[in-house]
């Protein structure tokens, strides 16, 4: 089977992520890949795949009272980057809606995501997950 492009691996994960189908995301994740999210601690720091799963499912699932929505707004490719701005949409169990914009970037290896940089309002990502 043919290895995906760098677009197609990076639009399929988002989709992923929008439709709710959280393991098949992460499945288009390197288990060594190093997920940077640039936010001050508890939320931010550098995962792999693992971590990353485990700050999902113990932090932000857990907040969530509705799916968890991602708009792409708009991609740039070039070789094996993909930037790409977003943005979500969700609301916790408090009724608090957390619209937050990002700014990704991905690096695909192999059909794989092995780097993610993603740029967001911490403080805003901070007032979701403080239930």
């Amino acid at each position: 089977m043919p290895v995906q492009n760098a677009r197609d691996v990076v639009t399929g994960f988002l989709q992923d992520v929008d439709a709710g189908r959280a393991m098949e995301a992460f499945a288009r994740m390197s288990p060594d890949i190093r997920f940077d999210l640039v936010a001050p601690p508890p939320a931010g720091g550098v995962y792999d795949r693992d971590g990353f799963i485990k700050f999902f499912s113990e932090t932000m699932a857990p907040a969530m009272a509705a799916p968890f929505r991602v708009k792409i707004i708009a991609m740039t490719v070039e070789g094996e980057r993909v930037a790409v701005e977003s943005e979500s949409d969700c609301v916790n169990t408090k009724g608090f809606r957390y619209n937050n914009r990002y700014h990704s970037l991905f690096v695909v290896r192999d059909g794989m995501i092995v780097e993610l940089r993603e740029y967001l309002d911490s403080a805003m990502m901070q007032k979701f997950i403080d239930i």
